[in-house]
């Protein structure tokens, strides 16, 4: 049956194998189990957990999307679904792969945290106290840890995004986990260009973007005051040379200057790369003096030929053989 422009499937089938004679991992995603919606798939993180899983698909696995977007299985796309947590049957998945402390957390409450092979993939490593280069504090850094260990303790492999990070696990959970450094990526195939979209905006003339998350209160609330600050100063003087700052992404804006900054909030993700082919320069804030997380934005500037304007602090480069990954030992 159908629902709306999705087929409706039972939980455990996703159709005839196009190739039998090849072996075939069926894996499962795992990222938020909260009822987000379709808009808030716009952020950087979202995106890159369905590319993650469209590109495994790809490939031959069969895929669920273990999500709370809908309230029945449906597919996406040949050998990929989405399955709200509820129909999740762990045991019948040779893999299943988590991003994030947060989709670690929603497989543990959902109780697949005994699964015989779990890939965790990790955005920001943080320690069990303070460290330089990571602004995750407080409880909230206290809360992180605590879901470290049992990824350290619960995974067969763990992926984090740069060399600090890497460095900062093995100090902190040892190298009894192999453990991989996977920078982000970006889409390969993106929409065709369809115009200037600073025209319908009421912005003429040069413009520097700046694309992403500004974080929250009470999510990274020293990250999110600190940024604010600095977009109203760039703001005010890229204006006073005739350019003028737009930003777009999710997170709080409250003491943003809206006269230094031209803020369009949450964007449809495929009109985003027009604003950047249009756009004069990529805008990407450190988090401080320095930063083991890596910037994803830088990624997605490049892939349309944005110049990249970077602040000092934000790791730029990982320097590592092609064929090369952080294992045990």
């Amino acid at each position: 049956m159908r629902s709306g422009t999705q087929t409706i499937i039972p939980p455990d089938q996703h159709g005839p194998d196009e190739h039998p004679s090849r072996h075939r991992l069926c894996i499962a995603c795992v990222y938020r189990r909260d009822h987000f919606t379709r808009r808030q798939l716009m952020n950087m993180a979202p995106i890159r957990f369905y590319r993650m899983a469209e590109a495994l698909a790809r490939r031959g696995h069969k895929v669920d999307i273990i999500t709370n977007l809908a309230p029945e299985p449906s597919f996406r796309a040949a050998r990929l679904r989405e399955v709200p947590f509820k129909f999740a049957r762990w045991d019948r998945y040779d893999v299943v792969k988590t991003f994030f402390h947060e989709g670690f957390e929603s497989l543990l409450a959902e109780g697949g945290g005994d699964h015989p092979f779990i890939v965790s993939k990790l955005g920001s490593v943080v320690g069990s106290e303070q460290t330089p280069g990571v602004y995750l504090f407080g409880r909230e850094r206290e809360q992180l840890f605590k879901t470290q260990k049992e990824i350290a303790r619960r995974s067969r492999i763990v992926t984090v995004l740069t060399n600090p990070s890497a460095l900062l696990w093995w100090k902190e959970h040892g190298h009894s986990v192999p453990l991989y450094i996977v920078p982000t990526g970006v889409d390969a195939e993106i929409p065709a260009p369809r115009g200037n979209p600073y025209s319908g905006i009421g912005v003429e003339g040069p413009v520097a973007l700046f694309t992403g998350h500004l974080y929250t209160r009470d999510a990274q609330r020293e990250v999110n005051l600190i940024w604010q600050g600095k977009l109203n100063r760039l703001g005010r003087a890229l204006r006073s040379s005739g350019i003028r700052l737009v930003a777009m992404g999710s997170g709080e804006t409250d003491i943003l200057d809206p006269s230094a900054v031209v803020h369009l909030g949450e964007i449809d993700a495929d009109r985003v790369w027009d604003f950047q082919r249009h756009a004069s320069a990529g805008i990407v804030l450190a988090q401080g003096p320095i930063q083991d997380n890596e910037s994803s934005k830088i990624y997605y500037y490049l892939r349309t030929g944005l110049p990249v304007v970077c602040e000092r602090g934000v790791p730029k480069r990982m320097a590592y053989p092609r064929d090369w990954s952080w294992r045990d030992g």
